[in-house]
């Protein structure tokens, strides 16, 4: 290779170094800015985490009858553009249990659960034997959507036809209780 041939390549190679280092002109500066927003994901009640709903003395209240509580409103918020999933579980599978006990057919009260709203958020009146789930997803939820949540509890009176029509219970007397508790999960 002669002189002039080796000094032209190494004065491109120089060139096109140079060029590639320097990305913007002689003269400007520039700012590459960037962010990261976490995923927040959550159900929301203005009066707290944790509310009671009590559906008082039920030993008057017929087996034919229910009583019904409305527990104020469930919001939901969750900004994962692949939306969320909504899990309702009750840790008794949709019974209160007497307390102490496992449950069982002298210990335990069926109730129901039902949930109001829009954009996927309604539920009817469901007992919840198991965990009860739905994909939820929009730009909604974004801010949040809200629904009516209440709850349904079956009577305890009844009249035995063989025992001259006496009144009695279903169940033994004492407190009952369960937690039905919403998680979200982003997608």
């Amino acid at each position: 290779m002669n002189k002039t041939a080796l000094t032209s390549a190494i004065a491109a190679v120089i060139f096109a170094g140079s060029a590639a280092a320097q990305s913007t002109p002689a003269g400007q500066l520039s700012y590459n800015l960037s962010a990261e927003v976490g995923s927040v994901c959550g159900a929301y009640n203005s009066t707290g985490t944790e509310i009671d709903v009590d559906f008082g003395e039920l030993s008057n209240t017929a087996t034919t009858s229910t009583v019904e509580q409305g527990a104020g409103t469930a919001s939901y918020a969750c900004n994962s553009p692949n939306g969320f999933t909504r899990t309702f579980a009750s840790t008794n599978g949709g019974y209160l249990f007497r307390s102490g006990t496992g449950g069982g057919n002298e210990n335990q009260i069926a109730y129901e659960m039902q949930h109001g709203g829009s954009n996927g958020l309604s539920m009817d009146w469901t007992q919840l034997t198991a965990s009860e789930s739905s994909d939820l997803s929009g730009s909604a939820f974004l801010t949040g959507e809200t629904g009516a949540v209440s709850f349904r509890v079956y009577g305890v009176r009844a009249t035995n036809a063989g025992a001259n029509g006496a009144s009695h219970t279903t169940v033994f007397a004492g407190d009952y209780s369960d937690v039905v508790t919403i998680t979200l999960t982003a997608k």
